[in-house]
């Protein structure tokens, strides 16, 4: 006998998660993510406390709520891309629902889509990215992994989890190549350059021995040989940043978007950075063609005798 399908929030929510996780696989940062943004929009639209306890308390969850919402959002000055992601995700779970029939109809499937603004992704310029890794020298174990991680997910666009997921087996230096594993746990191999397999050499070989005191077979260690986590990218990218005098502290993301904007200045085919970004479709990468459309200005106006 098959078990009942969960009819309360709480319990509707907790079965979509699981269904993520199982039939797409995302990351657990990702299903965090689904979650916190859901529930904010369930507190916002009064389903909070002991209703999220209660069968039939999703019916609150309406289009005139989920309308309000957004005009809330917007008066308190919220990014459209925020906006549009928590509602992407609510209109994920409201869809869920409805197959397991805790709603009647789905609240989401006549509000407005709403493309956000398209917002050129903040990077960092050549010669900002010189900066920041020239600023990371000595000889010490952590100024040596920090050179390494940082020329290493400039060099592939790894996402900051994708490098701390990064083990030992990723790396194959003959080839010159690593193993970044992404969302939906979809892989893909992108190349290293030499500047950051030199730095991964020296990093292996010089200063990761010493820092690995239980076996561990992450790539990159913390000071106490555990697997570096995501949060500790963050803080040591901001210290980096500061030490080279970088006027804003740029994020793991910023790497990212460094690295594809750079490969487009250079005449990379978009195709081919959307395999090396790891996007699911062209249409993600399609944000950074902005850099194709300023260089042919760039061309105009250099070359064409009525620029």
């Amino acid at each position: 006998m098959r078990p009942r399908a969960p009819q309360d929030p709480d319990g509707v929510l907790q079965a979509w998660l699981d269904h993520l996780q199982v039939e797409r696989g995302l990351s657990p940062n990702t299903l965090k993510a689904y979650a916190a943004d859901v529930d904010a929009i369930l507190t916002a639209c009064g389903i909070e406390g002991p209703r999220r306890h209660e069968p039939g308390a999703l019916e609150g969850l309406t289009a005139t709520a989920l309308l309000r919402w957004i005009r809330a959002e917007r008066r308190v000055g919220r990014a459209p891309s925020s906006i549009n992601r928590r509602l992407a995700a609510v209109r994920g779970f409201a869809r869920f629902a409805v197959s397991l029939g805790a709603l009647a109809s789905d609240p989401t499937a006549g509000l407005p889509t709403g493309k956000a603004w398209e917002r050129v992704p903040k990077s960092l310029s050549r010669a900002q990215i010189e900066r920041l890794l020239a600023s990371v020298g000595g000889t010490r174990p952590l100024d040596t992994r920090d050179r390494a991680l940082l020329e290493a997910m400039y060099a592939t666009g790894a996402r900051v989890q994708e490098a701390c997921d990064w083990t030992l087996d990723d790396l194959r230096v003959r080839e010159a190549v690593i193993r970044c594993v992404g969302k939906g746990r979809k892989e893909r191999w992108v190349p290293l350059g030499d500047d950051a397999l030199d730095a991964l050499q020296a990093w292996l070989e010089n200063a990761r021995p010493k820092l690995d005191r239980a076996g561990s077979d992450a790539l990159f260690l913390s000071r106490s040989g555990r697997p570096l986590e995501r949060v500790r990218v963050f803080r040591m990218l901001r210290q980096r940043a500061a030490k080279a005098g970088l006027a804003s502290a740029p994020s793991p993301h910023t790497l990212r978007h460094s690295f594809a904007t750079h490969l487009l200045e250079g005449g990379a085919d978009l195709r081919a950075v959307q395999e090396l970004l790891g996007h699911a479709t062209v249409k993600t990468t399609q944000v950074y063609t902005h850099v194709d459309r300023e260089r042919l200005k760039r061309v105009h106006g250099k070359f064409h005798p009525r620029a």
